[in-house]
């Protein structure tokens, strides 16, 4: 993926949680879900898809890609990084979605917004692997290709967000 240098939190401190303390949920604890309740979907019901239908695409048709062809990337061209290349981080490096990292600081996606609060989730080579649903300002909850609530993503700032596991570990990281 072509990602722009300050986007790369192995090239920028300031996209680093590593080196900036306020995108580290280790440091900081108002980012982390196991300090803070309100960002913890096990103990806050309206950020929990078991609990809250309308974030959940098993039970809310309009959320479910598989069931709404304006949010499934194989039916509309739009949202498919392999018809559109300017969406497509190894074709543009000046893409409007978020570049996902793990903890080691490797690339290993990227979003498309498909709708307002609704995130396509792309590995580097462009194969769809999930959505990400906005639960309320600041939390995304995401889901595997069978609407499967595997994780969650808390805003740290700007276009850093952190990404979770449904055991509230941090994972990820998102430029």
């Amino acid at each position: 993926m072509q990602i722009p240098t300050s986007r790369n939190p192995s090239l920028t401190s300031s996209v680093n949680p590593n080196l900036t303390s306020s995108i580290n949920p280790r440091l900081t604890s108002s980012i982390n879900p196991k300090l803070t309740s309100s960002i913890n979907p096990k103990l806050t019901s309206s950020i929990n898809p078991a609990l809250t239908s309308n974030i959940n695409p098993k039970l809310t048709s309009s959320i479910n890609y598989k069931l709404t062809s304006s949010r499934n990337p194989s039916l509309t061209s739009s949202i498919n990084p392999k018809v559109t290349s300017s969406i497509n981080p190894n074709l543009s490096s000046n893409i409007s979605g978020l570049y996902l990292f793990d903890l080691g600081l490797d690339a290993v996606g990227f979003t498309v917004q498909a709708a307002q609060g609704y995130w396509l989730l792309f590995d580097p080579r462009c194969q769809f692997t999930g959505v990400a649903v906005s639960a309320r300002q600041n939390v995304f909850v995401e889901f595997d290709l069978n609407n499967n609530f595997v994780g969650f993503f808390i805003h740290a700032r700007a276009q850093s967000w952190l990404r979770f596991d449904v055991k509230n570990d941090w994972v990820g990281l998102t430029t």
